[in-house]
């Protein structure tokens, strides 16, 4: 079985983000960068699926130099190599054009199963997984949280607003991970040494062209005070006065 998974680079979550002087951008000096945390769900469910089925594990990103860091990450984790889709400002493309080159290297991998998460944290467009598997003409399973690999086909239970449901599907797929579904495991030393000998391929990709910009980045409202209240009476009587709800 061959796995490839889509991996991003993003903002830590703690990371304090500040937009630039022009609030076309965000400040990238001085902020520390992780592989997008739904995407580390879907790097250690091929892993944990590898360790099953046999066969060979690919993880993919569209970036620049920098994104290296993350896929060195994700061989340390387990996977076999890596391929690096370059692009200096990434972080400018929309989903359509990351779907794109995501497309391109599956269509050149020929995977079984395509692995990425639910939603990168620093755009929130929910589109990847879909896009990719239109493109493919693969089956699409989203908000993953249990998934049972038979030899033609994949069985899952996936998170939806009214409860779980469960879904099968035949190879090939596109499968977005939700959070439940695995528990990423830290790199060991021995998987971070193995990792610095791995392959990382760089490919140069002609992407899609659009016109669109970002018109203006604006932080968050700051968020209001905490007030510590000693009694029940003191919550009623905010709830009434203040907060108005009662």
């Amino acid at each position: 079985m061959k796995i490839l998974v889509y991996i991003r680079r993003t903002p830590d979550t703690a990371a304090v983000i500040k937009p630039s002087e022009d609030r076309k951008d965000i400040v990238r000096e001085g902020v520390s960068f992780i592989i997008n945390p739904y995407d580390e769900f879907a790097v250690q469910e091929a892993v944990n699926l590898k360790g099953i089925k046999g066969g060979e594990t690919v993880v993919m990103t569209v970036g620049d130099d920098s994104s290296v860091e993350q896929l060195r990450r994700a061989l340390a984790m387990g996977m076999d190599r890596a391929v690096l889709v370059k692009h200096e400002r990434f972080w400018e493309l929309n989903p359509s054009q990351v779907g794109y080159a995501i497309a391109e290297v599956a269509k050149r991998e020929k995977p079984d199963i395509v692995l990425m998460g639910k939603v990168t944290i620093d755009d929130y467009t929910y589109a990847l997984p879909g896009y990719v598997a239109q493109a493919l003409g693969y089956n699409l399973l989203t908000y993953v949280t249990h998934a049972e690999y038979g030899d033609s086909s994949v069985k899952v239970e996936r998170e939806t607003d009214i409860g779980k449901e469960v879904w099968e599907a035949p190879y090939p797929v596109v499968i977005s991970a939700e959070r439940g579904l695995n528990e990423p495991k830290i790199p060991t030393v021995m998987g971070i040494m193995k990792a610095k000998k791995k392959p990382v391929e760089v490919l140069e990709m002609d992407l899609p062209r659009y016109t669109y910009e970002v018109v203006e980045f604006n932080p968050p409202p700051p968020r209001k005070g905490v007030k510590l209240l000693e009694s029940v009476d003191d919550l009623i009587r905010v709830l009434k006065e203040e907060v108005k709800i009662l």
